[in-house]
């Protein structure tokens, strides 16, 4: 900020509605460091015009010797004109009302906190299709292939680790099969329906690397907390799955971290506190008969709970429907979890395009069922 010297001069001339100031200075050259020289008011005064002059001035500048020096500077001069300001009537309205605003005072600060042993995860990594084989310039959604697959997997399990973070886990429940392996046998076909399936490699291979991928995820899961695998076959690796989980089990057999359910039955479901969900592959054939699977099966579970739900693959698109079932008791939310991996020349041809690839997860609670659902989406771009 320029100071305030003694050759600094400010001339002002006011009538009722106009006014003007000059300011004659050799420091002072703008209008705006006329106005703050001036201490003009513009909340009242608002500038119409303005005009800016300078010219050469000589003088004798006194030395430290006490010599006299004669010096040349510029003499600015800014000139305004003001006129007043009209404060319209909404504007003095605003001015009043925020002066009738009352100061906030912030609450003080909480924690939350949930008390240990309440919530659980849910990795929802369903369809992978491991060792299917397509062409983006085919099938136009993108590419996919064994070692693709694999990193889809393992990049779907890393993040939605990351959103399940903020939670204390009890415990991760981790579904194994719904498609894990898109083949499992030679022929390449699928073992009830024999459709003929792209394949990536033969099947060893395709079963070694699914295997390597599924441990990689376990063991990224149990990280964050003790892990239970279920096994849930699809209609691709009904058989292979299985064998796929008597490997795992017997690969953690004294890892006290990690336990296989690999029961023979093709549905499986858990309570946790008021929380009960039914795991299966298929829920879309005779879908409202299929709600009432879980208090037929499981009828224990069922008088236990009072939020229940069913987590489903197979269609391969993302569908969330409420099914008010016939008992009085409460109602059944179907989740159509959505699949990781991209289509291939057969859903091209047959038009079955509209799946979104992701991976998904949830937090359970104890006390209020599912709170947090959790997507990890997947680019083939």
């Amino acid at each position: 900020e320029s100071p305030i010297y003694k050759s600094d001069k400010i001339t002002r001339k006011f009538k009722n509605d106009s006014g003007t100031i000059e300011v004659n200075s050799f420091t002072c050259h703008t209008l705006e460091q006329a106005l703050d020289l001036a201490d003009v008011d513009l909340e009242n005064w608002k500038v119409e015009r303005y005009e800016v002059n300078n010219w050469q001035v000589t003088m004798k500048v006194v030395q430290k010797d006490g010599t006299e020096k004669p010096e040349t500077k510029t003499n600015w001069q800014v000139k305004m004109w003001l006129k007043p300001r009209t404060i319209e009537p909404l504007e003095i309205a605003l001015r009043d009302l925020i002066k009738e605003i009352p100061k906030f005072t912030p609450p003080k600060k909480h924690s939350f906190s949930v008390p240990k042993g309440e919530l659980a995860g849910e990795m929802a990594l369903y369809d992978a299709h491991i060792g299917k084989l397509a062409w983006k310039k085919e099938v136009v959604q993108g590419d996919y292939d064994l070692s693709i697959g694999v990193k889809v997997l393992t990049d779907a399990c890393h993040d939605n680790l990351n959103h399940m973070s903020p939670y204390k886990l009890s415990k991760i429940y981790y579904v194994l099969g719904n498609d894990f392996m898109h083949i499992e046998n030679y022929m390449s076909i699928t073992p009830k329906a024999g459709h003929r399936l792209d394949t990536d490699s033969r099947l060893p291979k395709i079963y070694k690397e699914a295997k390597k991928a599924f441990l990689k995820t376990v063991y990224m899961c149990r990280e964050v907390a003790p892990v239970e695998v279920l096994w849930i076959p699809g209609n691709h690796d009904i058989h292979a799955s299985f064998y796929m989980a008597e490997v795992i089990k017997e690969h953690f057999r004294k890892d006290k971290f990690v336990t296989v359910d690999n029961g023979p039955d093709h549905r499986k479901a858990r309570l946790w506190g008021n929380l009960l969900v039914g795991f299966a592959h298929d829920g879309s054939r005779r879908q409202v008969n299929f709600v009432n699977v879980l208090p037929h099966f499981f009828p224990d579970l069922w008088g236990k709970s009072k939020f229940r739900e069913w987590h489903v693959g197979h269609k391969h698109k993302k569908e969330e429907t409420k099914y008010w079932p016939t008992q009085s008791s409460g109602g059944t939310i179907i989740r159509q979890i959505p699949t990781l991996s991209t289509i291939d020349f057969w859903h091209y041809e047959n038009i079955f395009v509209d799946a979104v690839p992701a991976g998904e997860s949830f937090v359970w609670d104890k006390s209020n069922g599912v709170i947090a659902h959790y997507t990890a989406n997947v680019n083939y771009d």
